[in-house]
């Protein structure tokens, strides 16, 4: 090891050891430092690159479990989901969003004697309000409007009947939680879970007492895409 013998200009007669080893590291906490400072801008830019506006495609599945008032036995289905929406960050944790989906509400109705199936297909524009704890989750809640009934469809035997006339639109409450992870800060990929809680009668009847009312679980695979 090399050292380096200086003369104080206090004294003349005393003599310094400057160690090598304090340089390294002296220069290692300047690196440090530096390193560490790189690694917070690149964050405040992936950040700052995040868009306000985004854009979502759904793809899955709805599971029922609808809930009869004196209608009969009523047992859930399994039908398939999709559809698309947008998302505005008004704060950093907070958006606003709003989606359209097709979702199939089907359902089996028993009796003592028969099973009859009804295949019920609707157009649903959920609005939510979103609260982002972390990027990766996600919690929403907020009413579905407009449930437009597409299609219905009783099954007796293998017949099928059009009935869509029998049926009314449907509205309610909508819950869930989105989870996934970000390719990048434009890109994203998750499973998006809701749950819908229908306050109508879906049935066109005037008996309130034979009411049915949705209840559906949705589970979708979800893409999400900055806009701007």
């Amino acid at each position: 090891m090399r050292c380096a013998i200086r003369k104080s200009p206090e004294d003349a007669d005393t003599l310094y050891v400057e160690d090598p080893l304090l340089k390294i590291k002296h220069i290692l906490i300047l690196v440090f430092m530096v390193a560490a400072s790189a690694s917070f801008a690149e964050r405040r830019i992936s950040s700052g690159a995040q868009k306000k506006l985004s854009g979502l495609i759904y793809g899955g599945f709805s599971f029922t479990s609808h809930k009869s008032e004196g209608a009969g036995n009523v047992t859930g289905q399994t039908g398939l989901a999709f559809g698309f929406g947008v998302d505005y960050k008004i704060m950093s944790q907070i958006s606003l969003g709003i989606d359209m989906l097709y979702t199939q509400k089907g359902y089996q109705l028993r009796t003592a004697t028969s099973v009859t199936q009804y295949d019920l297909s609707y157009l649903e524009f959920p609005v939510y309000v979103k609260w982002a704890p972390f990027r990766e989750l996600q919690f929403k809640v907020g009413p579905y409007l407009a449930g437009m009934m597409v299609a219905a469809n009783r099954q007796v035997s293998g017949v099928d009947t059009p009935l869509k006339g029998d049926f009314a639109n449907d509205f309610g409450i909508s819950y869930g939680a989105w989870l996934g992870f970000w390719a990048n800060p434009q890109l994203a990929v998750g499973v998006d879970m809701r749950y819908d809680q229908g306050l109508a009668n879906i049935q066109n009847v005037a008996e309130p007492s034979a009411a049915i009312r949705s209840r559906a679980f949705t589970s979708t695979l979800t893409l999400v895409f900055g806009l701007k």
